[in-house]
C-alpha cells in the first residue's frame, strides 16, 4: 500500500493541473511573440507545459529542458530576442521570460501607444466579463422565484 500511494499521487499530478507554464513578457507589452519563425501571439503570451510540448524541447545533459528563443516584434518595427532559457524545474515549473525593446530603436511612442490600446481593450473585456458575471448571477438567483408564480413574472 505504501508503494501504491506515491504512484497514485504521481498519476494524479500528471492528470491534473500540475503542469507548469512559460510566460513571455515584452517591455512594453503588446509585442507579437514568435519562435522558430512562427507567430505565437501577443505578449504577455502563456504556453502551458505538457508532455507533448516536452517532446519538442531540447534536453541538456544536466536534465534541464531548454525553452526556444522567443522574438518580440513591436508595432514600430523594433525587434529583440530572448536567450535560450533553461527549464530546470521540469514541466511543473512556472517560467517567466522577459524581452526588452532595444533602447536605440526609433518610434518608442508608437509602441507605447499600441501597449495602451491593448490595455484599454483588455480593460473593456474585463469590464464586459464582470457585467456578464453579475447578470448571470442575478439570472440564476432569480429563476426559482419565477417558477413559483411570483417574483419576476416568469
Amino acid at each position: 500500500m505504501i508503494k501504491i500511494l506515491p504512484l497514485g499521487i504521481s498519476a494524479l499530478c500528471l492528470l491534473s493541473a500540475c503542469a507548469g507554464s512559460i510566460t513571455v513578457y515584452s517591455t512594453p507589452e503588446g509585442a507579437l511573440i514568435s519562435a522558430d519563425k512562427r507567430a505565437l501571439g501577443i505578449s504577455p503570451y502563456v504556453i502551458e507545459l505538457n508532455p507533448d510540448i516536452s517532446k519538442t524541447l531540447p534536453k541538456a545533459a544536466d536534465g534541464c529542458y531548454g525553452a526556444p528563443v522567443f522574438t518580440a516584434h513591436w508595432a514600430s518595427g523594433a525587434v529583440a530576442s530572448s536567450e535560450v532559457t533553461p527549464l530546470c524545474k521540469g514541466l511543473d515549473g512556472n517560467y517567466q521570460i522577459y524581452i526588452r525593446r532595444p533602447v536605440d530603436a526609433p518610434d518608442l511612442q508608437k509602441d507605447l501607444d499600441a501597449a495602451n490600446r491593448r490595455e484599454d481593450v483588455l480593460a473593456r473585456r474585463r469590464q464586459a466579463q464582470a457585467i456578464n458575471n453579475v447578470a448571470n448571477s442575478i439570472e440564476m438567483n432569480a429563476a426559482p422565484f419565477g417558477y413559483g408564480g411570483w417574483g419576476w413574472g416568469y
